[in-house]
């Protein structure tokens, strides 16, 4: 019954998240790459540049987790404890849940398989750091290899 809750919660948001992708256009300067970044709790992002969007892939987990930590036996009682989290659940929060749904959808998208990623307009991904200095250098070298 938990799960049902959880999952109908996660549904919601999941359409939401969706509406959002359809409505999101980015506005950039033509010479400066979107750079996406999606990385899961134990990763941190560095370098001078700034990315467009980070994504922290694994909020999900973390709130699940978090949700059904320490829960009663009963299903009526744990379900009245979920609830009671939720509504307790803050902006930050939810923004951070909101972040995470739109960066499963994009990875989902981008078919990325494994983090940490950063993808560059939406085309380029590379795999495996998080300096977006090194990984916009990267970028740029391969953009120069392929118009030569």
């Amino acid at each position: 019954m938990f799960m049902i809750y959880l999952s109908l919660i996660f549904l919601r948001i999941f359409i939401i998240v969706m509406s959002l992708i359809s409505l999101v256009a980015f506005a950039k300067d033509s010479s400066e790459p979107v750079i996406e970044v999606f990385v899961n709790s134990n990763w941190v992002v560095s370098g001078e540049t700034k990315a467009t969007s980070i994504y922290v892939i694994d909020q999900i987990d973390v709130l699940k987790k978090t949700l059904s930590s320490e829960l009663p036996r009963d299903p009526e009682k744990a379900k009245q404890v979920v609830l009671a989290r939720f509504q307790t659940m803050d902006a930050t929060l939810s923004q951070q849940l909101e972040n995470a749904a739109i960066g499963l959808t994009k990875a989902h998208q981008y078919e990325i398989n494994r983090y940490p990623a950063i993808v560059f307009d939406g085309k380029t991904v590379i795999y495996g750091i998080t300096d977006l200095v090194v990984a916009l250098r990267l970028y740029r070298q391969r953009q120069e290899g392929i118009s030569q």
